[in-house]
C-alpha cells in the first residue's frame, strides 16, 4: 500500500485518528494497545467481521511521515506483511496470534540487541555503521572510540563482542 497525506494534519492527528476504534455496518476496529517508537506506530488490532461472526487480532505497523506540503501521513502494514522495522513492543507478540514467525524472530533480536549490558573497555562490533567497531568508553550516554575518535554508539548499532 501506499502513503495516505491528510493536509494539514499533525502527527498527534494522526495518531488519534489510527488508534481510534471504528465500526460501522460489516465490521468493528478496535486498537487494543498501541506504542509509538520514533515515527512507527505499533497497534494491537482486533477486527471484528460482523455478516461473517468472525473476530480477529493483528499487530499493525504504521509508518508516520510529514510532508512540507502536506502535513503528517501514514503507510499501514501488517505483521503477514513482514515490516522491515523491528521495534514493536514485546509485550504484543503475546497479545496476536503469530503471522510471520521470522518476523518476530527479528523483533526479539533487536530487543535483545537493545537491552544487553556493556562494559568499559570491550571491543565491540557495529552493524549498519560507516565504521567497523569501537572499544566502549562509557555505558552512559554509551560511547566508544575508533582510531581515537569519540562515537555516541545507538544500541541498535551493537554487534558481536570482538
Amino acid at each position: 500500500m501506499g502513503w495516505l497525506f491528510i493536509h494539514g494534519s499533525s502527527k498527534s492527528d494522526i495518531v488519534n485518528r489510527l488508534t481510534a476504534a471504528e465500526e460501522n455496518e460489516t465490521r468493528r476496529w478496535e486498537p487494543l494497545a498501541h506504542s509509538i517508537r520514533g515515527n512507527v506506530l505499533w497497534a494491537v488490532v482486533e477486527l471484528t467481521k460482523k455478516q461473517e461472526q468472525s473476530c480477529e487480532c493483528f499487530i499493525a505497523c504504521y509508518l508516520l511521515q510529514s510532508s512540507r506540503d502536506s502535513g503528517w501521513g501514514y503507510k499501514e502494514m501488517t505483521e503477514s506483511m513482514y515490516p522491515s522495522y523491528f521495534s514493536c513492543p514485546l509485550k504484543f507478540l503475546k497479545m496476536a496470534p503469530e503471522a510471520s514467525p521470522a518476523w518476530r524472530d527479528g523483533v526479539r533480536e533487536y530487543h535483545q540487541r537493545r537491552n544487553r549490558k556493556v562494559e568499559v573497555g570491550q571491543k565491540i562490533s557495529l552493524t549498519n555503521a560507516s565504521i567497523p567497531c569501537v572499544i566502549i568508553t562509557s555505558q552512559k550516554p554509551l560511547l566508544g572510540v575508533h582510531d581515537g575518535v569519540n562515537y555516541r554508539v545507538p544500541r541498535r548499532m551493537l554487534g558481536d563482542v570482538i
